[in-house]
């Protein structure tokens, strides 16, 4: 696995580079504090916490610049030591307050009693090297009132002020998922040197509309003048969000990410074995097939950009259903193979414009195909090239779904393709295009 990380190094590093240029990415400073990507770590559960944290492993891995340690509340002193081995290891440390019997708890002296916890232990803590604090894992409830969500958080705040003047992270409520609460109760902060952490999964539902997440979401934070991150992000589970386009969303946007999780989560979303409770002291781990899915992200690597190795071209963009577990590569079967259920879950209340493209990256002896999603117009297709330069117009009537064209001619490179109709951008995204070597 770690081979096929290493083949295709050169084009996430490329992807990467392209994103920043575009401006796509940029450094989330926050009063001079900028958060890095990272993964999760929750060791609490297991041998007292004494385990060993596979940092031998974690060292190949350069996308990994932080680590987001979750606390159980009697896991203090224990935490002293993660800490110490994460700074060693030149790691930046986010210390969050996880209380595994108050997740998604509406109760304000919940998030009172993690705030004193902060006043107890932060200088402890930070003998051994600086931290972030997030203030509580997923306090507050699909149901909270952004009033009641506020001002809880100011009192618990002013609390934890009393001993730390730096970033705080703030975790949206309903499990990470109601970030319109967040966002309405923004304003209502009296401190706003907060950063609100969305936890985004295959799962993650606005219960308010009654719908799986997506972008229109997260940007209700961006709208309000909130800067965003994502504290948790994995597709492990059952649903139909598009958790992998939303953290392209977050990518793009600046937000720093974690994935979920490192080791310690005690299902099957850990990126290392052996699990922690079969073998504490392990001393030697191995990546699992969640490894890949997370770096990718954590390297701002685009979704459907790695090509199965024996993909062949007759089943490209066909619908995808293999009557196995849900995941996102079933909405949109670009590379000919998926692993996953596809059924409805396909359908969607968003009414915005997309462009699916596929093969991304596309080899230019092949063509290259765009399908409209939930486009009703006539217009033009526009492809400019990573100089802003438009190098192909290609005209769409308004009962055409999916644009097949040729980039024979295109040289190898990073591309930008909009949908315009009336002088309007309806929609846009992107693809890269390799030279055909034969």
């Amino acid at each position: 696995m770690k081979k096929l990380l290493q083949k295709n190094i050169i084009l996430k590093r490329y992807l990467l580079l392209v994103l920043v240029i575009q401006g796509g990415i940029c450094l989330n400073l926050v009063s001079g504090q900028n958060i890095k990507n990272g993964v999760n770590i929750q060791a609490s559960y297991y041998n007292r916490g004494n385990v060993n944290l596979g940092w031998e492993l974690m060292e190949d891995y350069p996308e990994i610049e932080a680590l987001r340690i979750e606390i159980e509340p009697y896991r203090a002193s224990r935490a002293i030591q993660w800490i110490r081995e994460a700074h060693k290891e030149n790691y930046q440390v986010i210390a969050t307050y996880h209380n595994s019997d108050q997740l998604g708890s509406d109760r304000a002296e919940d998030l009172l009693e993690a705030a004193r916890w902060w006043r107890n232990n932060y200088q402890s803590f930070i003998s051994k090297g600086p931290i972030i604090i997030n203030i509580m894992n997923e306090w507050g409830s699909h149901d909270i009132t952004p009033e009641a969500y506020a001002t809880t958080y100011n009192e618990a705040i002013a609390i934890i002020r009393e001993v730390y003047d730096g970033l705080l992270i703030v975790d949206v409520p309903g499990f990470g998922q109601a970030a319109q609460i967040a966002a309405d109760a923004y304003p209502l902060f009296k401190d706003q040197q907060i950063i609100f952490s969305v936890h985004l999964y295959s799962n993650a539902f606005n219960q308010e509309e009654n719908r799986w997440m997506n972008e229109q979401d997260l940007a209700v934070l961006t709208n309000v003048g909130a800067r965003g991150m994502v504290g948790e992000f994995c597709d492990g589970g059952r649903g139909g969000a598009d958790w992998c386009s939303m953290i392209d969303y977050c990518n793009n946007n600046g937000w720093p990410i974690f994935g979920w999780a490192w080791n310690g989560d005690g299902g099957n979303m850990n990126m290392i074995e052996p699990h922690w409770r079969d073998q504490p002291f392990a001393t030697s781990f191995r990546p699992t097939a969640n490894m890949d899915k997370i770096i990718e992200k954590l390297a701002g690597i685009p979704c459907y950009t790695q090509p199965d190795k024996d993909c062949t071209l007759e089943l490209i963009g066909d619908l995808c259903d293999d009557k196995n577990t849900f995941t996102i590569n079933d909405r949109y079967n670009d590379y000919c193979h998926c692993t996953g259920r596809f059924s409805d879950l396909l359908s969607t209340p968003s009414t915005d414009a997309q462009l699916f493209i596929y093969p991304n990256p596309a080899d230019t002896k092949h063509q290259l195909f765009i399908e409209l999603i939930k486009v009703a117009a006539a217009g033009q297709l526009l492809i400019f090239n990573s100089l802003g330069q438009k190098v192909l117009t290609h005209s769409v009537s308004n009962k055409e779904k999916t644009i097949n064209i040729s980039i024979n001619e295109l040289p190898s490179g990073f591309y930008s393709v909009a949908f315009q109709s009336k002088g309007n951008i309806l929609a846009t995204s992107t693809f890269l295009t390799i030279a055909n070597k034969e």
